[in-house]
């Protein structure tokens, strides 16, 4: 019986960091697409409050390029692609990073990047990348 206490605990323990990990990368990959195709209202709102300001003061900052400067950079994010290669949570720190790599035309190799996300009870926000 005790054993079988056992496995069941350990089974949801898995169940749970299976979920976070879960709510991270998907938090993660929305916050990636709406950043790279410049839609910082977007990727502001998976964000904490903090990094949430820095992306409206970057947005502010674009607004205010020519229209061909914008419409350049716009084109040139639009090409560029992303694939998450991992996610680690540590629950202890209230924490996640996620690494993933950055495909930009023109570049030979994928560059290496990161995200670090703040954990709330269920709720996982970007912090800042690395």
């Amino acid at each position: 019986m005790k054993r079988l206490f056992a496995v069941l605990l350990a089974v949801l323990a898995l169940s749970a960091c299976e979920s976070t990990e879960t709510r991270v990368r998907n938090v993660s990959e929305t916050f990636l697409n709406a950043y790279y195709t410049s839609d910082y209202t977007t990727a502001a709102a998976c964000c904490t409050p903090t990094y949430a300001a820095h992306l409206n003061r970057l947005a502010e900052q674009v607004a205010v390029l020519p229209a061909e400067t914008e419409q350049k950079m716009k084109e040139a994010l639009a090409g560029t692609s992303f694939e998450i290669v991992s996610v680690e949570v540590d629950e202890d720190a209230a924490s996640a990073l996620v690494r993933y790599e950055l495909s930009i035309p023109g570049v030979e190799k994928p560059v290496p990047m990161g995200l670090k996300l703040q954990l709330e009870g269920r709720t996982a926000l970007v912090d800042g990348v690395q």
